[in-house]
């Protein structure tokens, strides 16, 4: 498969420790991830039909047929339905392309022992007003509490998206844990409404006193972080404003990870992997 897509590095493909193959994929490009949970579909196919008594088909032949699969999903993305059906489409099949591997980000910080983290990330679409506020709460180790996703009506603009999702994560934070927790977010001006009172007489006014008062019920430290730690949040914050939906779940087992929007959803369990087309 590495000579028709690229894929993660061996080193990477091995089992690390608990939630392996989600952080493998939050720091792949697009091309890359869709390549690599095509190719986890497949084996997962495989094994299905093995299961069933049906014969193992050469390595080849697997190939042939996902990257005929990654084909046929481009196509579906670069062309309308009537131009594929009336095959419209380029007759000489385009190279593959090498492209370089992206730098490895930042990861995500976890707090000290005896924190909690709390990531979250606003989103708001100046065309059409649309914002949403993604959240999520994970201790020491990583493991998540909980995660949500709301849709924010009636916003202004992306600070006020930003101070709604500080607002309601700390809301949730109170309830689903006793710890101390440490508010992680890649706004700074948002993160600067629990310390400062720049914006309490500004037209966020009513945001900023119900932060307030969510630090008078726990110990809330605000800290920064670049967009790339803050990925999961984004995606939740993405996703919801996107397709005007709210969730929300404790004690995550599985998590939704949208990797093209219309197309496929990766869902990932504790004893499977499945891919959801919609």
């Amino acid at each position: 498969m590495r000579t028709v897509c690229r894929l993660p590095s061996q080193e990477l493909l091995q089992d690390s420790g608990k939630e392996w193959l989600l952080n493998v994929l939050a720091n792949c490009d697009d091309h890359m991830r869709d390549c690599t949970i095509m190719l986890i579909w497949r084996i997962w196919s495989l094994r299905s039909d093995l299961t069933h008594g049906k014969d193992d088909p050469p390595v080849t032949a697997t190939s042939d047929f996902l990257q005929s699969y990654m084909n046929s999903l481009n196509l579906c993305g670069r062309f309308s339905t009537d131009d594929i059906l009336k095959g419209k489409m380029p007759v000489v099949r385009e190279a593959i392309v090498e492209v370089p591997a992206p730098p490895t980000g930042l990861h995500w910080p976890r707090p000290p022992l005896g924190w909690a983290a709390l990531s979250v990330d606003g989103a708001f679409m100046q065309e059409d007003g649309s914002a949403a506020a993604g959240m999520i709460l994970r201790d020491h180790e990583g493991s998540v509490i909980f995660a949500a996703y709301r849709c924010i009506f009636n916003c202004n603009d992306a600070l006020e998206a930003e101070l709604h999702a500080i607002m309601q994560g700390m809301a949730l934070a109170l309830q689903h844990s006793a710890l101390p927790i440490v508010v992680q977010s890649d706004s700074s001006t948002a993160l600067g409404a629990m310390t400062g009172d720049s914006l309490s007489r500004s037209a966020y006014g009513h945001l900023v006193l119900e932060i307030k008062r969510h630090l008078q019920d726990r110990e809330f430290v605000p800290s920064k972080l670049k967009r790339e730690q803050n990925r999961v949040a984004h995606r939740l914050a993405l996703y919801s404003r996107t397709e005007s939906t709210t969730w929300h779940c404790t004690v995550v087992r599985s998590l939704l990870l949208p990797y093209g929007w219309g197309g496929a959803h990766l869902v990932l369990r504790s004893w499977c992997l499945l891919i959801v087309t919609l």
